[in-house]
């Protein structure tokens, strides 16, 4: 209802002094997998047709900015217990006022929850819809030339619709939702034109959903730096500690509280023909097996443009992700501890000014593990392949501009 609000009075406001522009996009893929579920016992293989529709919508006058995105992921494989429909909305604003920004975003996304399993759990369920919403407000405050203030918040709402046939085999368990305040308190200062700093404290409260669901308190602060070396390379690095208090909600047990850490490096290259991004990441987050992950990930991603019209690149990343703050009895999970590998080269060709073809080839390994009093097939090593043919159309949309009187 907010954003709805914010939306008409923007739009109802200094109409003929604002810019505006609809664009478009329409991808389509076709794949095949030899492992979709990424089972270690039987692998399961699927060709399949992916249509992927968006658009986005923007406004921006003086005081205002209003964007509004629509996503949509359809697939269709030849196995139809995989077939799953993503759609995605958004709607971003930014009113300012002298020193300051106020910011609502929000959004709604219905999902078959893929992205989520293979990302939390790296199990895939068919026929688990997930459903998600979002709300952020934020104020930036401008306090000085070189110093900024932000204070941020955010809600967030996970549910799944299916409850059965989830992380272990020999039970009707599936995925826990949860609902997850957060409050950031943060602070820039730009030291020079090429160093800047920053500060954050962090507070978020998650409450996992399920017959014996569980509560997590997670509070700490970080310190992080942003340098830009010289015009082609730049670093950026943060972090510091997160407690985790837990508590049952059914189980009597009291309190208990962990303490896990935060933590992001970033390396960047932008040249002429070459890109390159590589780091570290560590982060605490919930996930959809009703517990608190600690997942610490390092990435590397390359691309060189060979010609006018064709570009090499290279996504790879490594993760590894453990249970912190205790773990959940509704699940049955136990302690979880899950390596995750994956490697995708591939090549583009600019056929056009908005069409791109794109040939690719991903290949992922994991090693899951549980607690050895719990019996599930999926534990083991495992991995799949996974190529891809995809074609892009990105269409430039419609302008306007202020009217001169």
């Amino acid at each position: 209802m907010a954003l709805l609000v914010i939306c008409c009075i923007g739009c109802g406001r200094d109409i003929s002094a604002a810019e505006w522009t609809l664009k478009g996009s329409l991808g389509q893929q076709l794949q095949y997998n030899d492992n979709i579920a990424m089972s270690p016992v039987s692998k399961e293989s699927v060709v399949g047709y992916l249509l992927a529709p968006g658009f986005q919508a923007t406004r921006k006058s003086g005081a205002l900015d209003i964007g509004f995105q629509g996503q949509g992921d359809i697939r269709r494989y030849d196995d139809s217990r995989w077939n799953c429909d993503n759609y995605n909305l958004g709607l971003n604003n930014d009113y300012r006022v002298r020193r300051s920004i106020f910011s609502l975003n929000g959004g709604y996304t219905v999902s078959c929850s893929y992205a989520q399993q293979l990302a939390q759990t790296g199990i895939l369920v068919p026929n688990s819809q997930s459903t998600n919403y979002r709300l952020a407000p934020s104020w930036t405050w401008q306090w000085t030339d070189r110093d900024q203030m932000i204070l941020a918040s955010s809600y967030s709402k996970t549910s799944y619709s299916n409850s059965l046939g989830g992380i272990a085999s020999n039970t009707d368990i599936g995925f826990s939702g949860n609902d997850t305040y957060a409050v950031n308190l943060s602070a820039n200062h730009l030291w020079s034109r090429r160093l800047s700093l920053n500060g954050k404290l962090v507070f978020s409260n998650i409450q996992y959903t399920g017959s014996d669901s569980s509560t997590q308190n997670l509070f700490g602060f970080q310190l992080g730096t942003n340098y830009t070396i010289n015009h082609y390379w730049a670093v950026s690095a943060s972090g510091g500690p997160v407690w985790v208090d837990t508590k049952q909600s059914s189980s009597g047990q009291a309190s208990s509280l962990s303490l896990g850490s935060i933590a992001n490096i970033s390396l960047n290259f932008n040249g002429q023909l070459a890109k390159f991004s590589g780091g570290y990441s560590n982060s605490v987050n919930p996930s959809a097996i009703g517990q608190t992950l600690q997942t610490r990930s390092i990435f590397a991603n390359y691309s060189y443009r060979l010609s006018r019209h064709v570009v090499l690149d290279l996504v790879s990343s490594y993760s590894r992700s453990e249970s912190i703050g205790g773990q959940s009895t509704d699940n049955i999970t136990s302690q979880f501890n899950r390596s995750y590998f994956t490697a995708s080269p591939g090549i583009v060709w600019e056929l056009e000014k908005n069409w791109r073809l794109r040939g690719s080839y991903s290949y992922s390994w994991q090693d899951y593990q549980q607690d050895n009093n719990v019996a599930n097939i999926n534990t083991g090593v495992s991995d799949s392949n996974l190529v891809m043919l995809s074609l892009n159309y990105s269409w430039d949309g419609i302008h306007g501009f202020p009217i001169k009187n």
